[in-house]
């Protein structure tokens, strides 16, 4: 294997993991978000039950 071929391959995989790394955090933050909304939901539903 030459120089160049390896060069472009090392490339081809930091450009995939930079793509993967910069749609990760908005994931995980509507994930979050999501899941913390929900569980507030659920909570005030079973406050309000047992009043």
């Amino acid at each position: 294997m030459n120089a160049s071929a390896t060069q472009s391959n090392a490339n081809s995989v930091l450009g995939s993991n930079a793509m993967i790394d910069a749609t990760g955090p908005s994931f995980a933050a509507a994930l979050c978000g999501f899941l913390s909304t929900t569980v507030a939901t659920t909570m005030v539903m079973f406050l309000l039950s047992s009043v």
